[in-house]
């Protein structure tokens, strides 16, 4: 019997290994965890003029007492001191205006010559609260419709401070995703004058990429909530001492991740870290979202957490719900009932950018960067952006997710992207 046990006990220490590479390869995991080796990243000034800036956004909701301090959306400029391109990025999810990502990006732009204004990703509760049209984010056309919005009034205030040549947009992760759709609109209205947009790391269906996170994070650590649980607290653990020792000023994906990669030694471990890491992001968008929705789920509809609350039994609930959970009980009962017509299966069609496929694919001021063992791709998506982008897409060997952003040849050919020299059809 002792044999049995013993036997048993190998194959689910196997299982809990091995599964999560059934969907991200133990060289993705790492990629996505460690980032470049510093031999293969770019050279980048080390500094960069920087300003905070808040801006009040009109046509947004009312701000809810728990929220007070996201009045106004925070944004971030580096002004170069002459005429230049402006290049706006936008965060990925859930992200602020300055994560570490946005950091990079914005050494390699001003060090090119642009100037550079980094936006809150959509999904962030900075820009919900300050900005969002409808305060549930998730929904990937409204969405770019807000950011839109955001964009067209900030530049008329940036160009009375300083002389802008061309305006161009990028975005990492959703906020590639997010950068394409803005433009799209743009191409429609001309109301901002958009040059070139460049992707990079986007989800091609947002439903699909979020729920391959979700899997990822289920067979990494179980379905039960004791499995997860155990996860959280082992790893928030591991995260608060990280913390205490290191110079973070703020707790944010970037943040977490380099903590992961301290921290956790497995393929297991680092798959359910990157997992965790998302599904975190998810926590703050999906109260928001019942909040403004008035779903129920989380918080009591029309009676939304004061200041002074407890919020530890919403954050405990909050965090064992998936995306799927959110699009099921926030998303779809919003949308269901706002638009005639619509049905579960066509917002999850929304939620791919063949919404905006056309346009991609006969507009070639379009660009866009990946991986071959991208963690929130398939090999259909992957086929998807081939046909769509042609010789506008660099799909790179390695990297998994945002893995090789920084490195040398990524930086070189963003920049080239932006400049609209990347291609066979370059003049």
């Amino acid at each position: 019997m002792l044999g049995v046990c013993l036997v048993a006990m190998a194959v689910h220490s196997a299982w809990a290994e091995d599964a999560p590479l059934r969907l991200a390869s133990s060289a993705a995991l790492r990629a996505t965890v460690f980032g470049p080796p510093p031999q293969a990243q770019a050279a980048l000034p080390e500094t960069v003029p920087m300003e905070e800036l808040d801006f009040a956004i009109e046509g947004g909701l009312p701000v809810p007492e728990l929220y007070w301090f996201n009045r106004r959306l925070r944004a971030y400029l580096s002004v170069q001191p002459q005429e230049a391109p402006l290049a706006i990025v936008i965060s990925g999810t859930g992200g602020t205006a300055d994560t570490q990502k946005l950091r990079l990006f914005r050494r390699a732009l001003y060090g090119a010559g642009y100037h550079v204004l980094t936006l809150p990703s959509p999904t962030s509760p900075g820009f919900i609260v300050a900005a969002s049209s409808t305060g549930v984010a998730g929904e990937l056309r409204q969405d770019g419709m807000d950011m839109h919005r955001v964009i067209r009034q900030i530049v008329p205030r940036l160009r009375e401070r300083m002389p802008v040549s061309a305006i161009h947009v990028l975005g990492y992760s959703l906020g590639g995703a997010h950068a394409a759709l803005v433009k799209a609109i743009d191409d429609q209205t001309g109301a901002i004058g958009i040059g070139r947009a460049v992707l990079v790391n986007p989800p091609v269906n947002l439903y699909n990429a979020v729920n391959r996170l979700d899997e990822l994070l289920s067979l990494s650590v179980g379905d039960g909530d004791g499995d997860f649980e155990r996860l959280y607290r082992e790893l928030y653990t591991k995260l608060a001492h990280a913390y205490v020792l290191g110079d973070a000023t703020q707790v944010d994906q970037d943040f977490l991740f380099a903590a992961v990669a301290q921290v956790l030694r497995s393929d297991r471990e680092r798959a359910a870290g990157i997992a965790l890491v998302f599904r975190l992001s998810l926590i703050d968008m999906f109260l928001a979202g019942d909040i403004y929705a008035g779903t129920g789920v989380l918080t009591e509809p029309g009676r939304p957490p004061g200041v002074s609350e407890s919020l530890v039994s919403v954050m405990y609930a909050a965090r064992n719900k998936t995306f799927q959970d959110y699009f099921v009980q926030v998303l779809a009962p919003y949308y269901l009932m706002r638009r005639p017509g619509a049905t579960l299966a066509s917002l999850i069609a929304d939620s791919h950018l063949r919404i905006i496929e056309s346009t991609l694919a006969e507009n070639r001021d379009y660009y866009v960067q990946t991986n071959r063992d991208e963690l929130i791709l398939d090999g259909e998506d992957l086929a998807w952006l081939q046909g769509v982008f042609g010789t506008r897409l660099a799909l790179y060997d390695h990297g998994g997710h945002m893995g090789n952003f920084g490195e040398r040849e990524q930086i070189n050919d963003m920049l080239d992207m932006l400049a609209g020299r990347f291609g066979d059809d370059t003049p």
